[in-house]
């Protein structure tokens, strides 16, 4: 299936965030847009963290199940994407951290959380987590994006190409934006029709994103996170890390080396799945997520 290019960007952020969204609050790099639902006794508080750039809308199938398990969930778009703002700024593991840490403080919360993360949204995760380990609960990772630059992945030189100075902008424009956006539509189920598809292709038109995005594949976001996962691998005692079998974008030797870096976690290969089992095998995830999350 092909997918035609998003409309050129046009609205401003203003604008633009007076179309959608579900609740606004305002952080030192800008306004985050966020969910928070669930008793505010729960055991339990998930933070569901996306991935690089598909917004908050892909946990949609994963909510129910959630909710119904009776826990409080917590999700929210990153800076750049979705209806939150394209600030100024470089967009680097540390912003996005800082994004995360300021929005649990600004709600008000302040127990341990357990935090899932995909792809990108695992090495926020995992940023999160060897930083204030106290506020971590539980981290599930979902094929993590840990160590994509210089691995086995296709993502790979995409990557390299969009930091050379000279051709990174023209390519971003001329080629990989078209990629990008094919790639997350095919990862959404029914992609032509579903809400979370009009949301993901409406946020381009928004003034911003394609700066934010160029900024997110240029800076240490996508970069080396051994450290950070080592130190995870010290400090947080229950971590699940999940692959789909599937998967072409994060290869069974890139988890392996996650694995030696976080040597006591689980591991679980979900079969008949690639980069997004939430919408391939979202049945099996759902019962994952709940029973790690309710698991002592």
């Amino acid at each position: 299936m092909t997918h035609s290019l998003c409309a050129r960007e046009s609205i401003s952020y203003e604008n633009y965030r007076t179309s959608g969204g579900i609740s606004y609050v305002k952080l030192s790099d800008g306004i985050t847009n966020y969910e928070l639902t669930g008793p505010e006794d729960a055991e339990h508080t998930v933070v569901l963290l996306h991935g690089g750039t598909i917004p908050l809308c892909i946990w949609e199938p994963q909510m129910d199940t959630l909710h119904n398990a009776g826990f409080r969930v917590l999700r929210y778009d990153q800076y750049g994407r979705g209806f939150s703002s394209r600030p100024p700024a470089v967009h680097d593991r540390e912003l996005f951290c800082r994004q995360l840490k300021e929005l649990l403080d600004s709600l008000d919360i302040t127990d341990p959380v357990d935090i899932i993360g995909p792809s990108f949204g695992g090495a926020i995760g995992v940023t999160f987590a060897s930083k204030y380990p106290s506020r971590v609960k539980s981290l599930l990772l979902i094929s993590p994006a840990l160590n994509v630059i210089g691995s086995d992945s296709p993502l790979s030189g995409p990557f390299k190409i969009l930091r050379n100075k000279i051709f990174g902008t023209a390519a971003y424009k001329l080629l990989i934006k078209r990629k990008l956006i094919g790639r997350a539509l095919e990862m959404l189920p029914e992609a032509d029709e579903a809400p979370c598809a009009a949301t993901f292709r409406n946020q381009f038109k928004c003034i911003g994103t394609d700066r934010s995005l160029l900024s997110l594949f240029r800076s240490n976001a996508f970069g080396d996170y051994h450290d950070e996962t080592k130190a995870t691998g010290v400090l947080i005692k229950k971590i699940l890390l999940l692959r789909g079998e599937n998967d072409k974008e994060i290869t069974s030797r890139m988890v392996e080396t996650v694995r030696k870096e976080l040597p006591d976690c689980k591991f679980i290969e979900l079969k008949n799945s690639g980069h997004s089992p939430g919408t391939t095998v979202t049945q099996i995830l759902n019962g994952i997520l709940v029973d790690f999350i309710a698991s002592d």
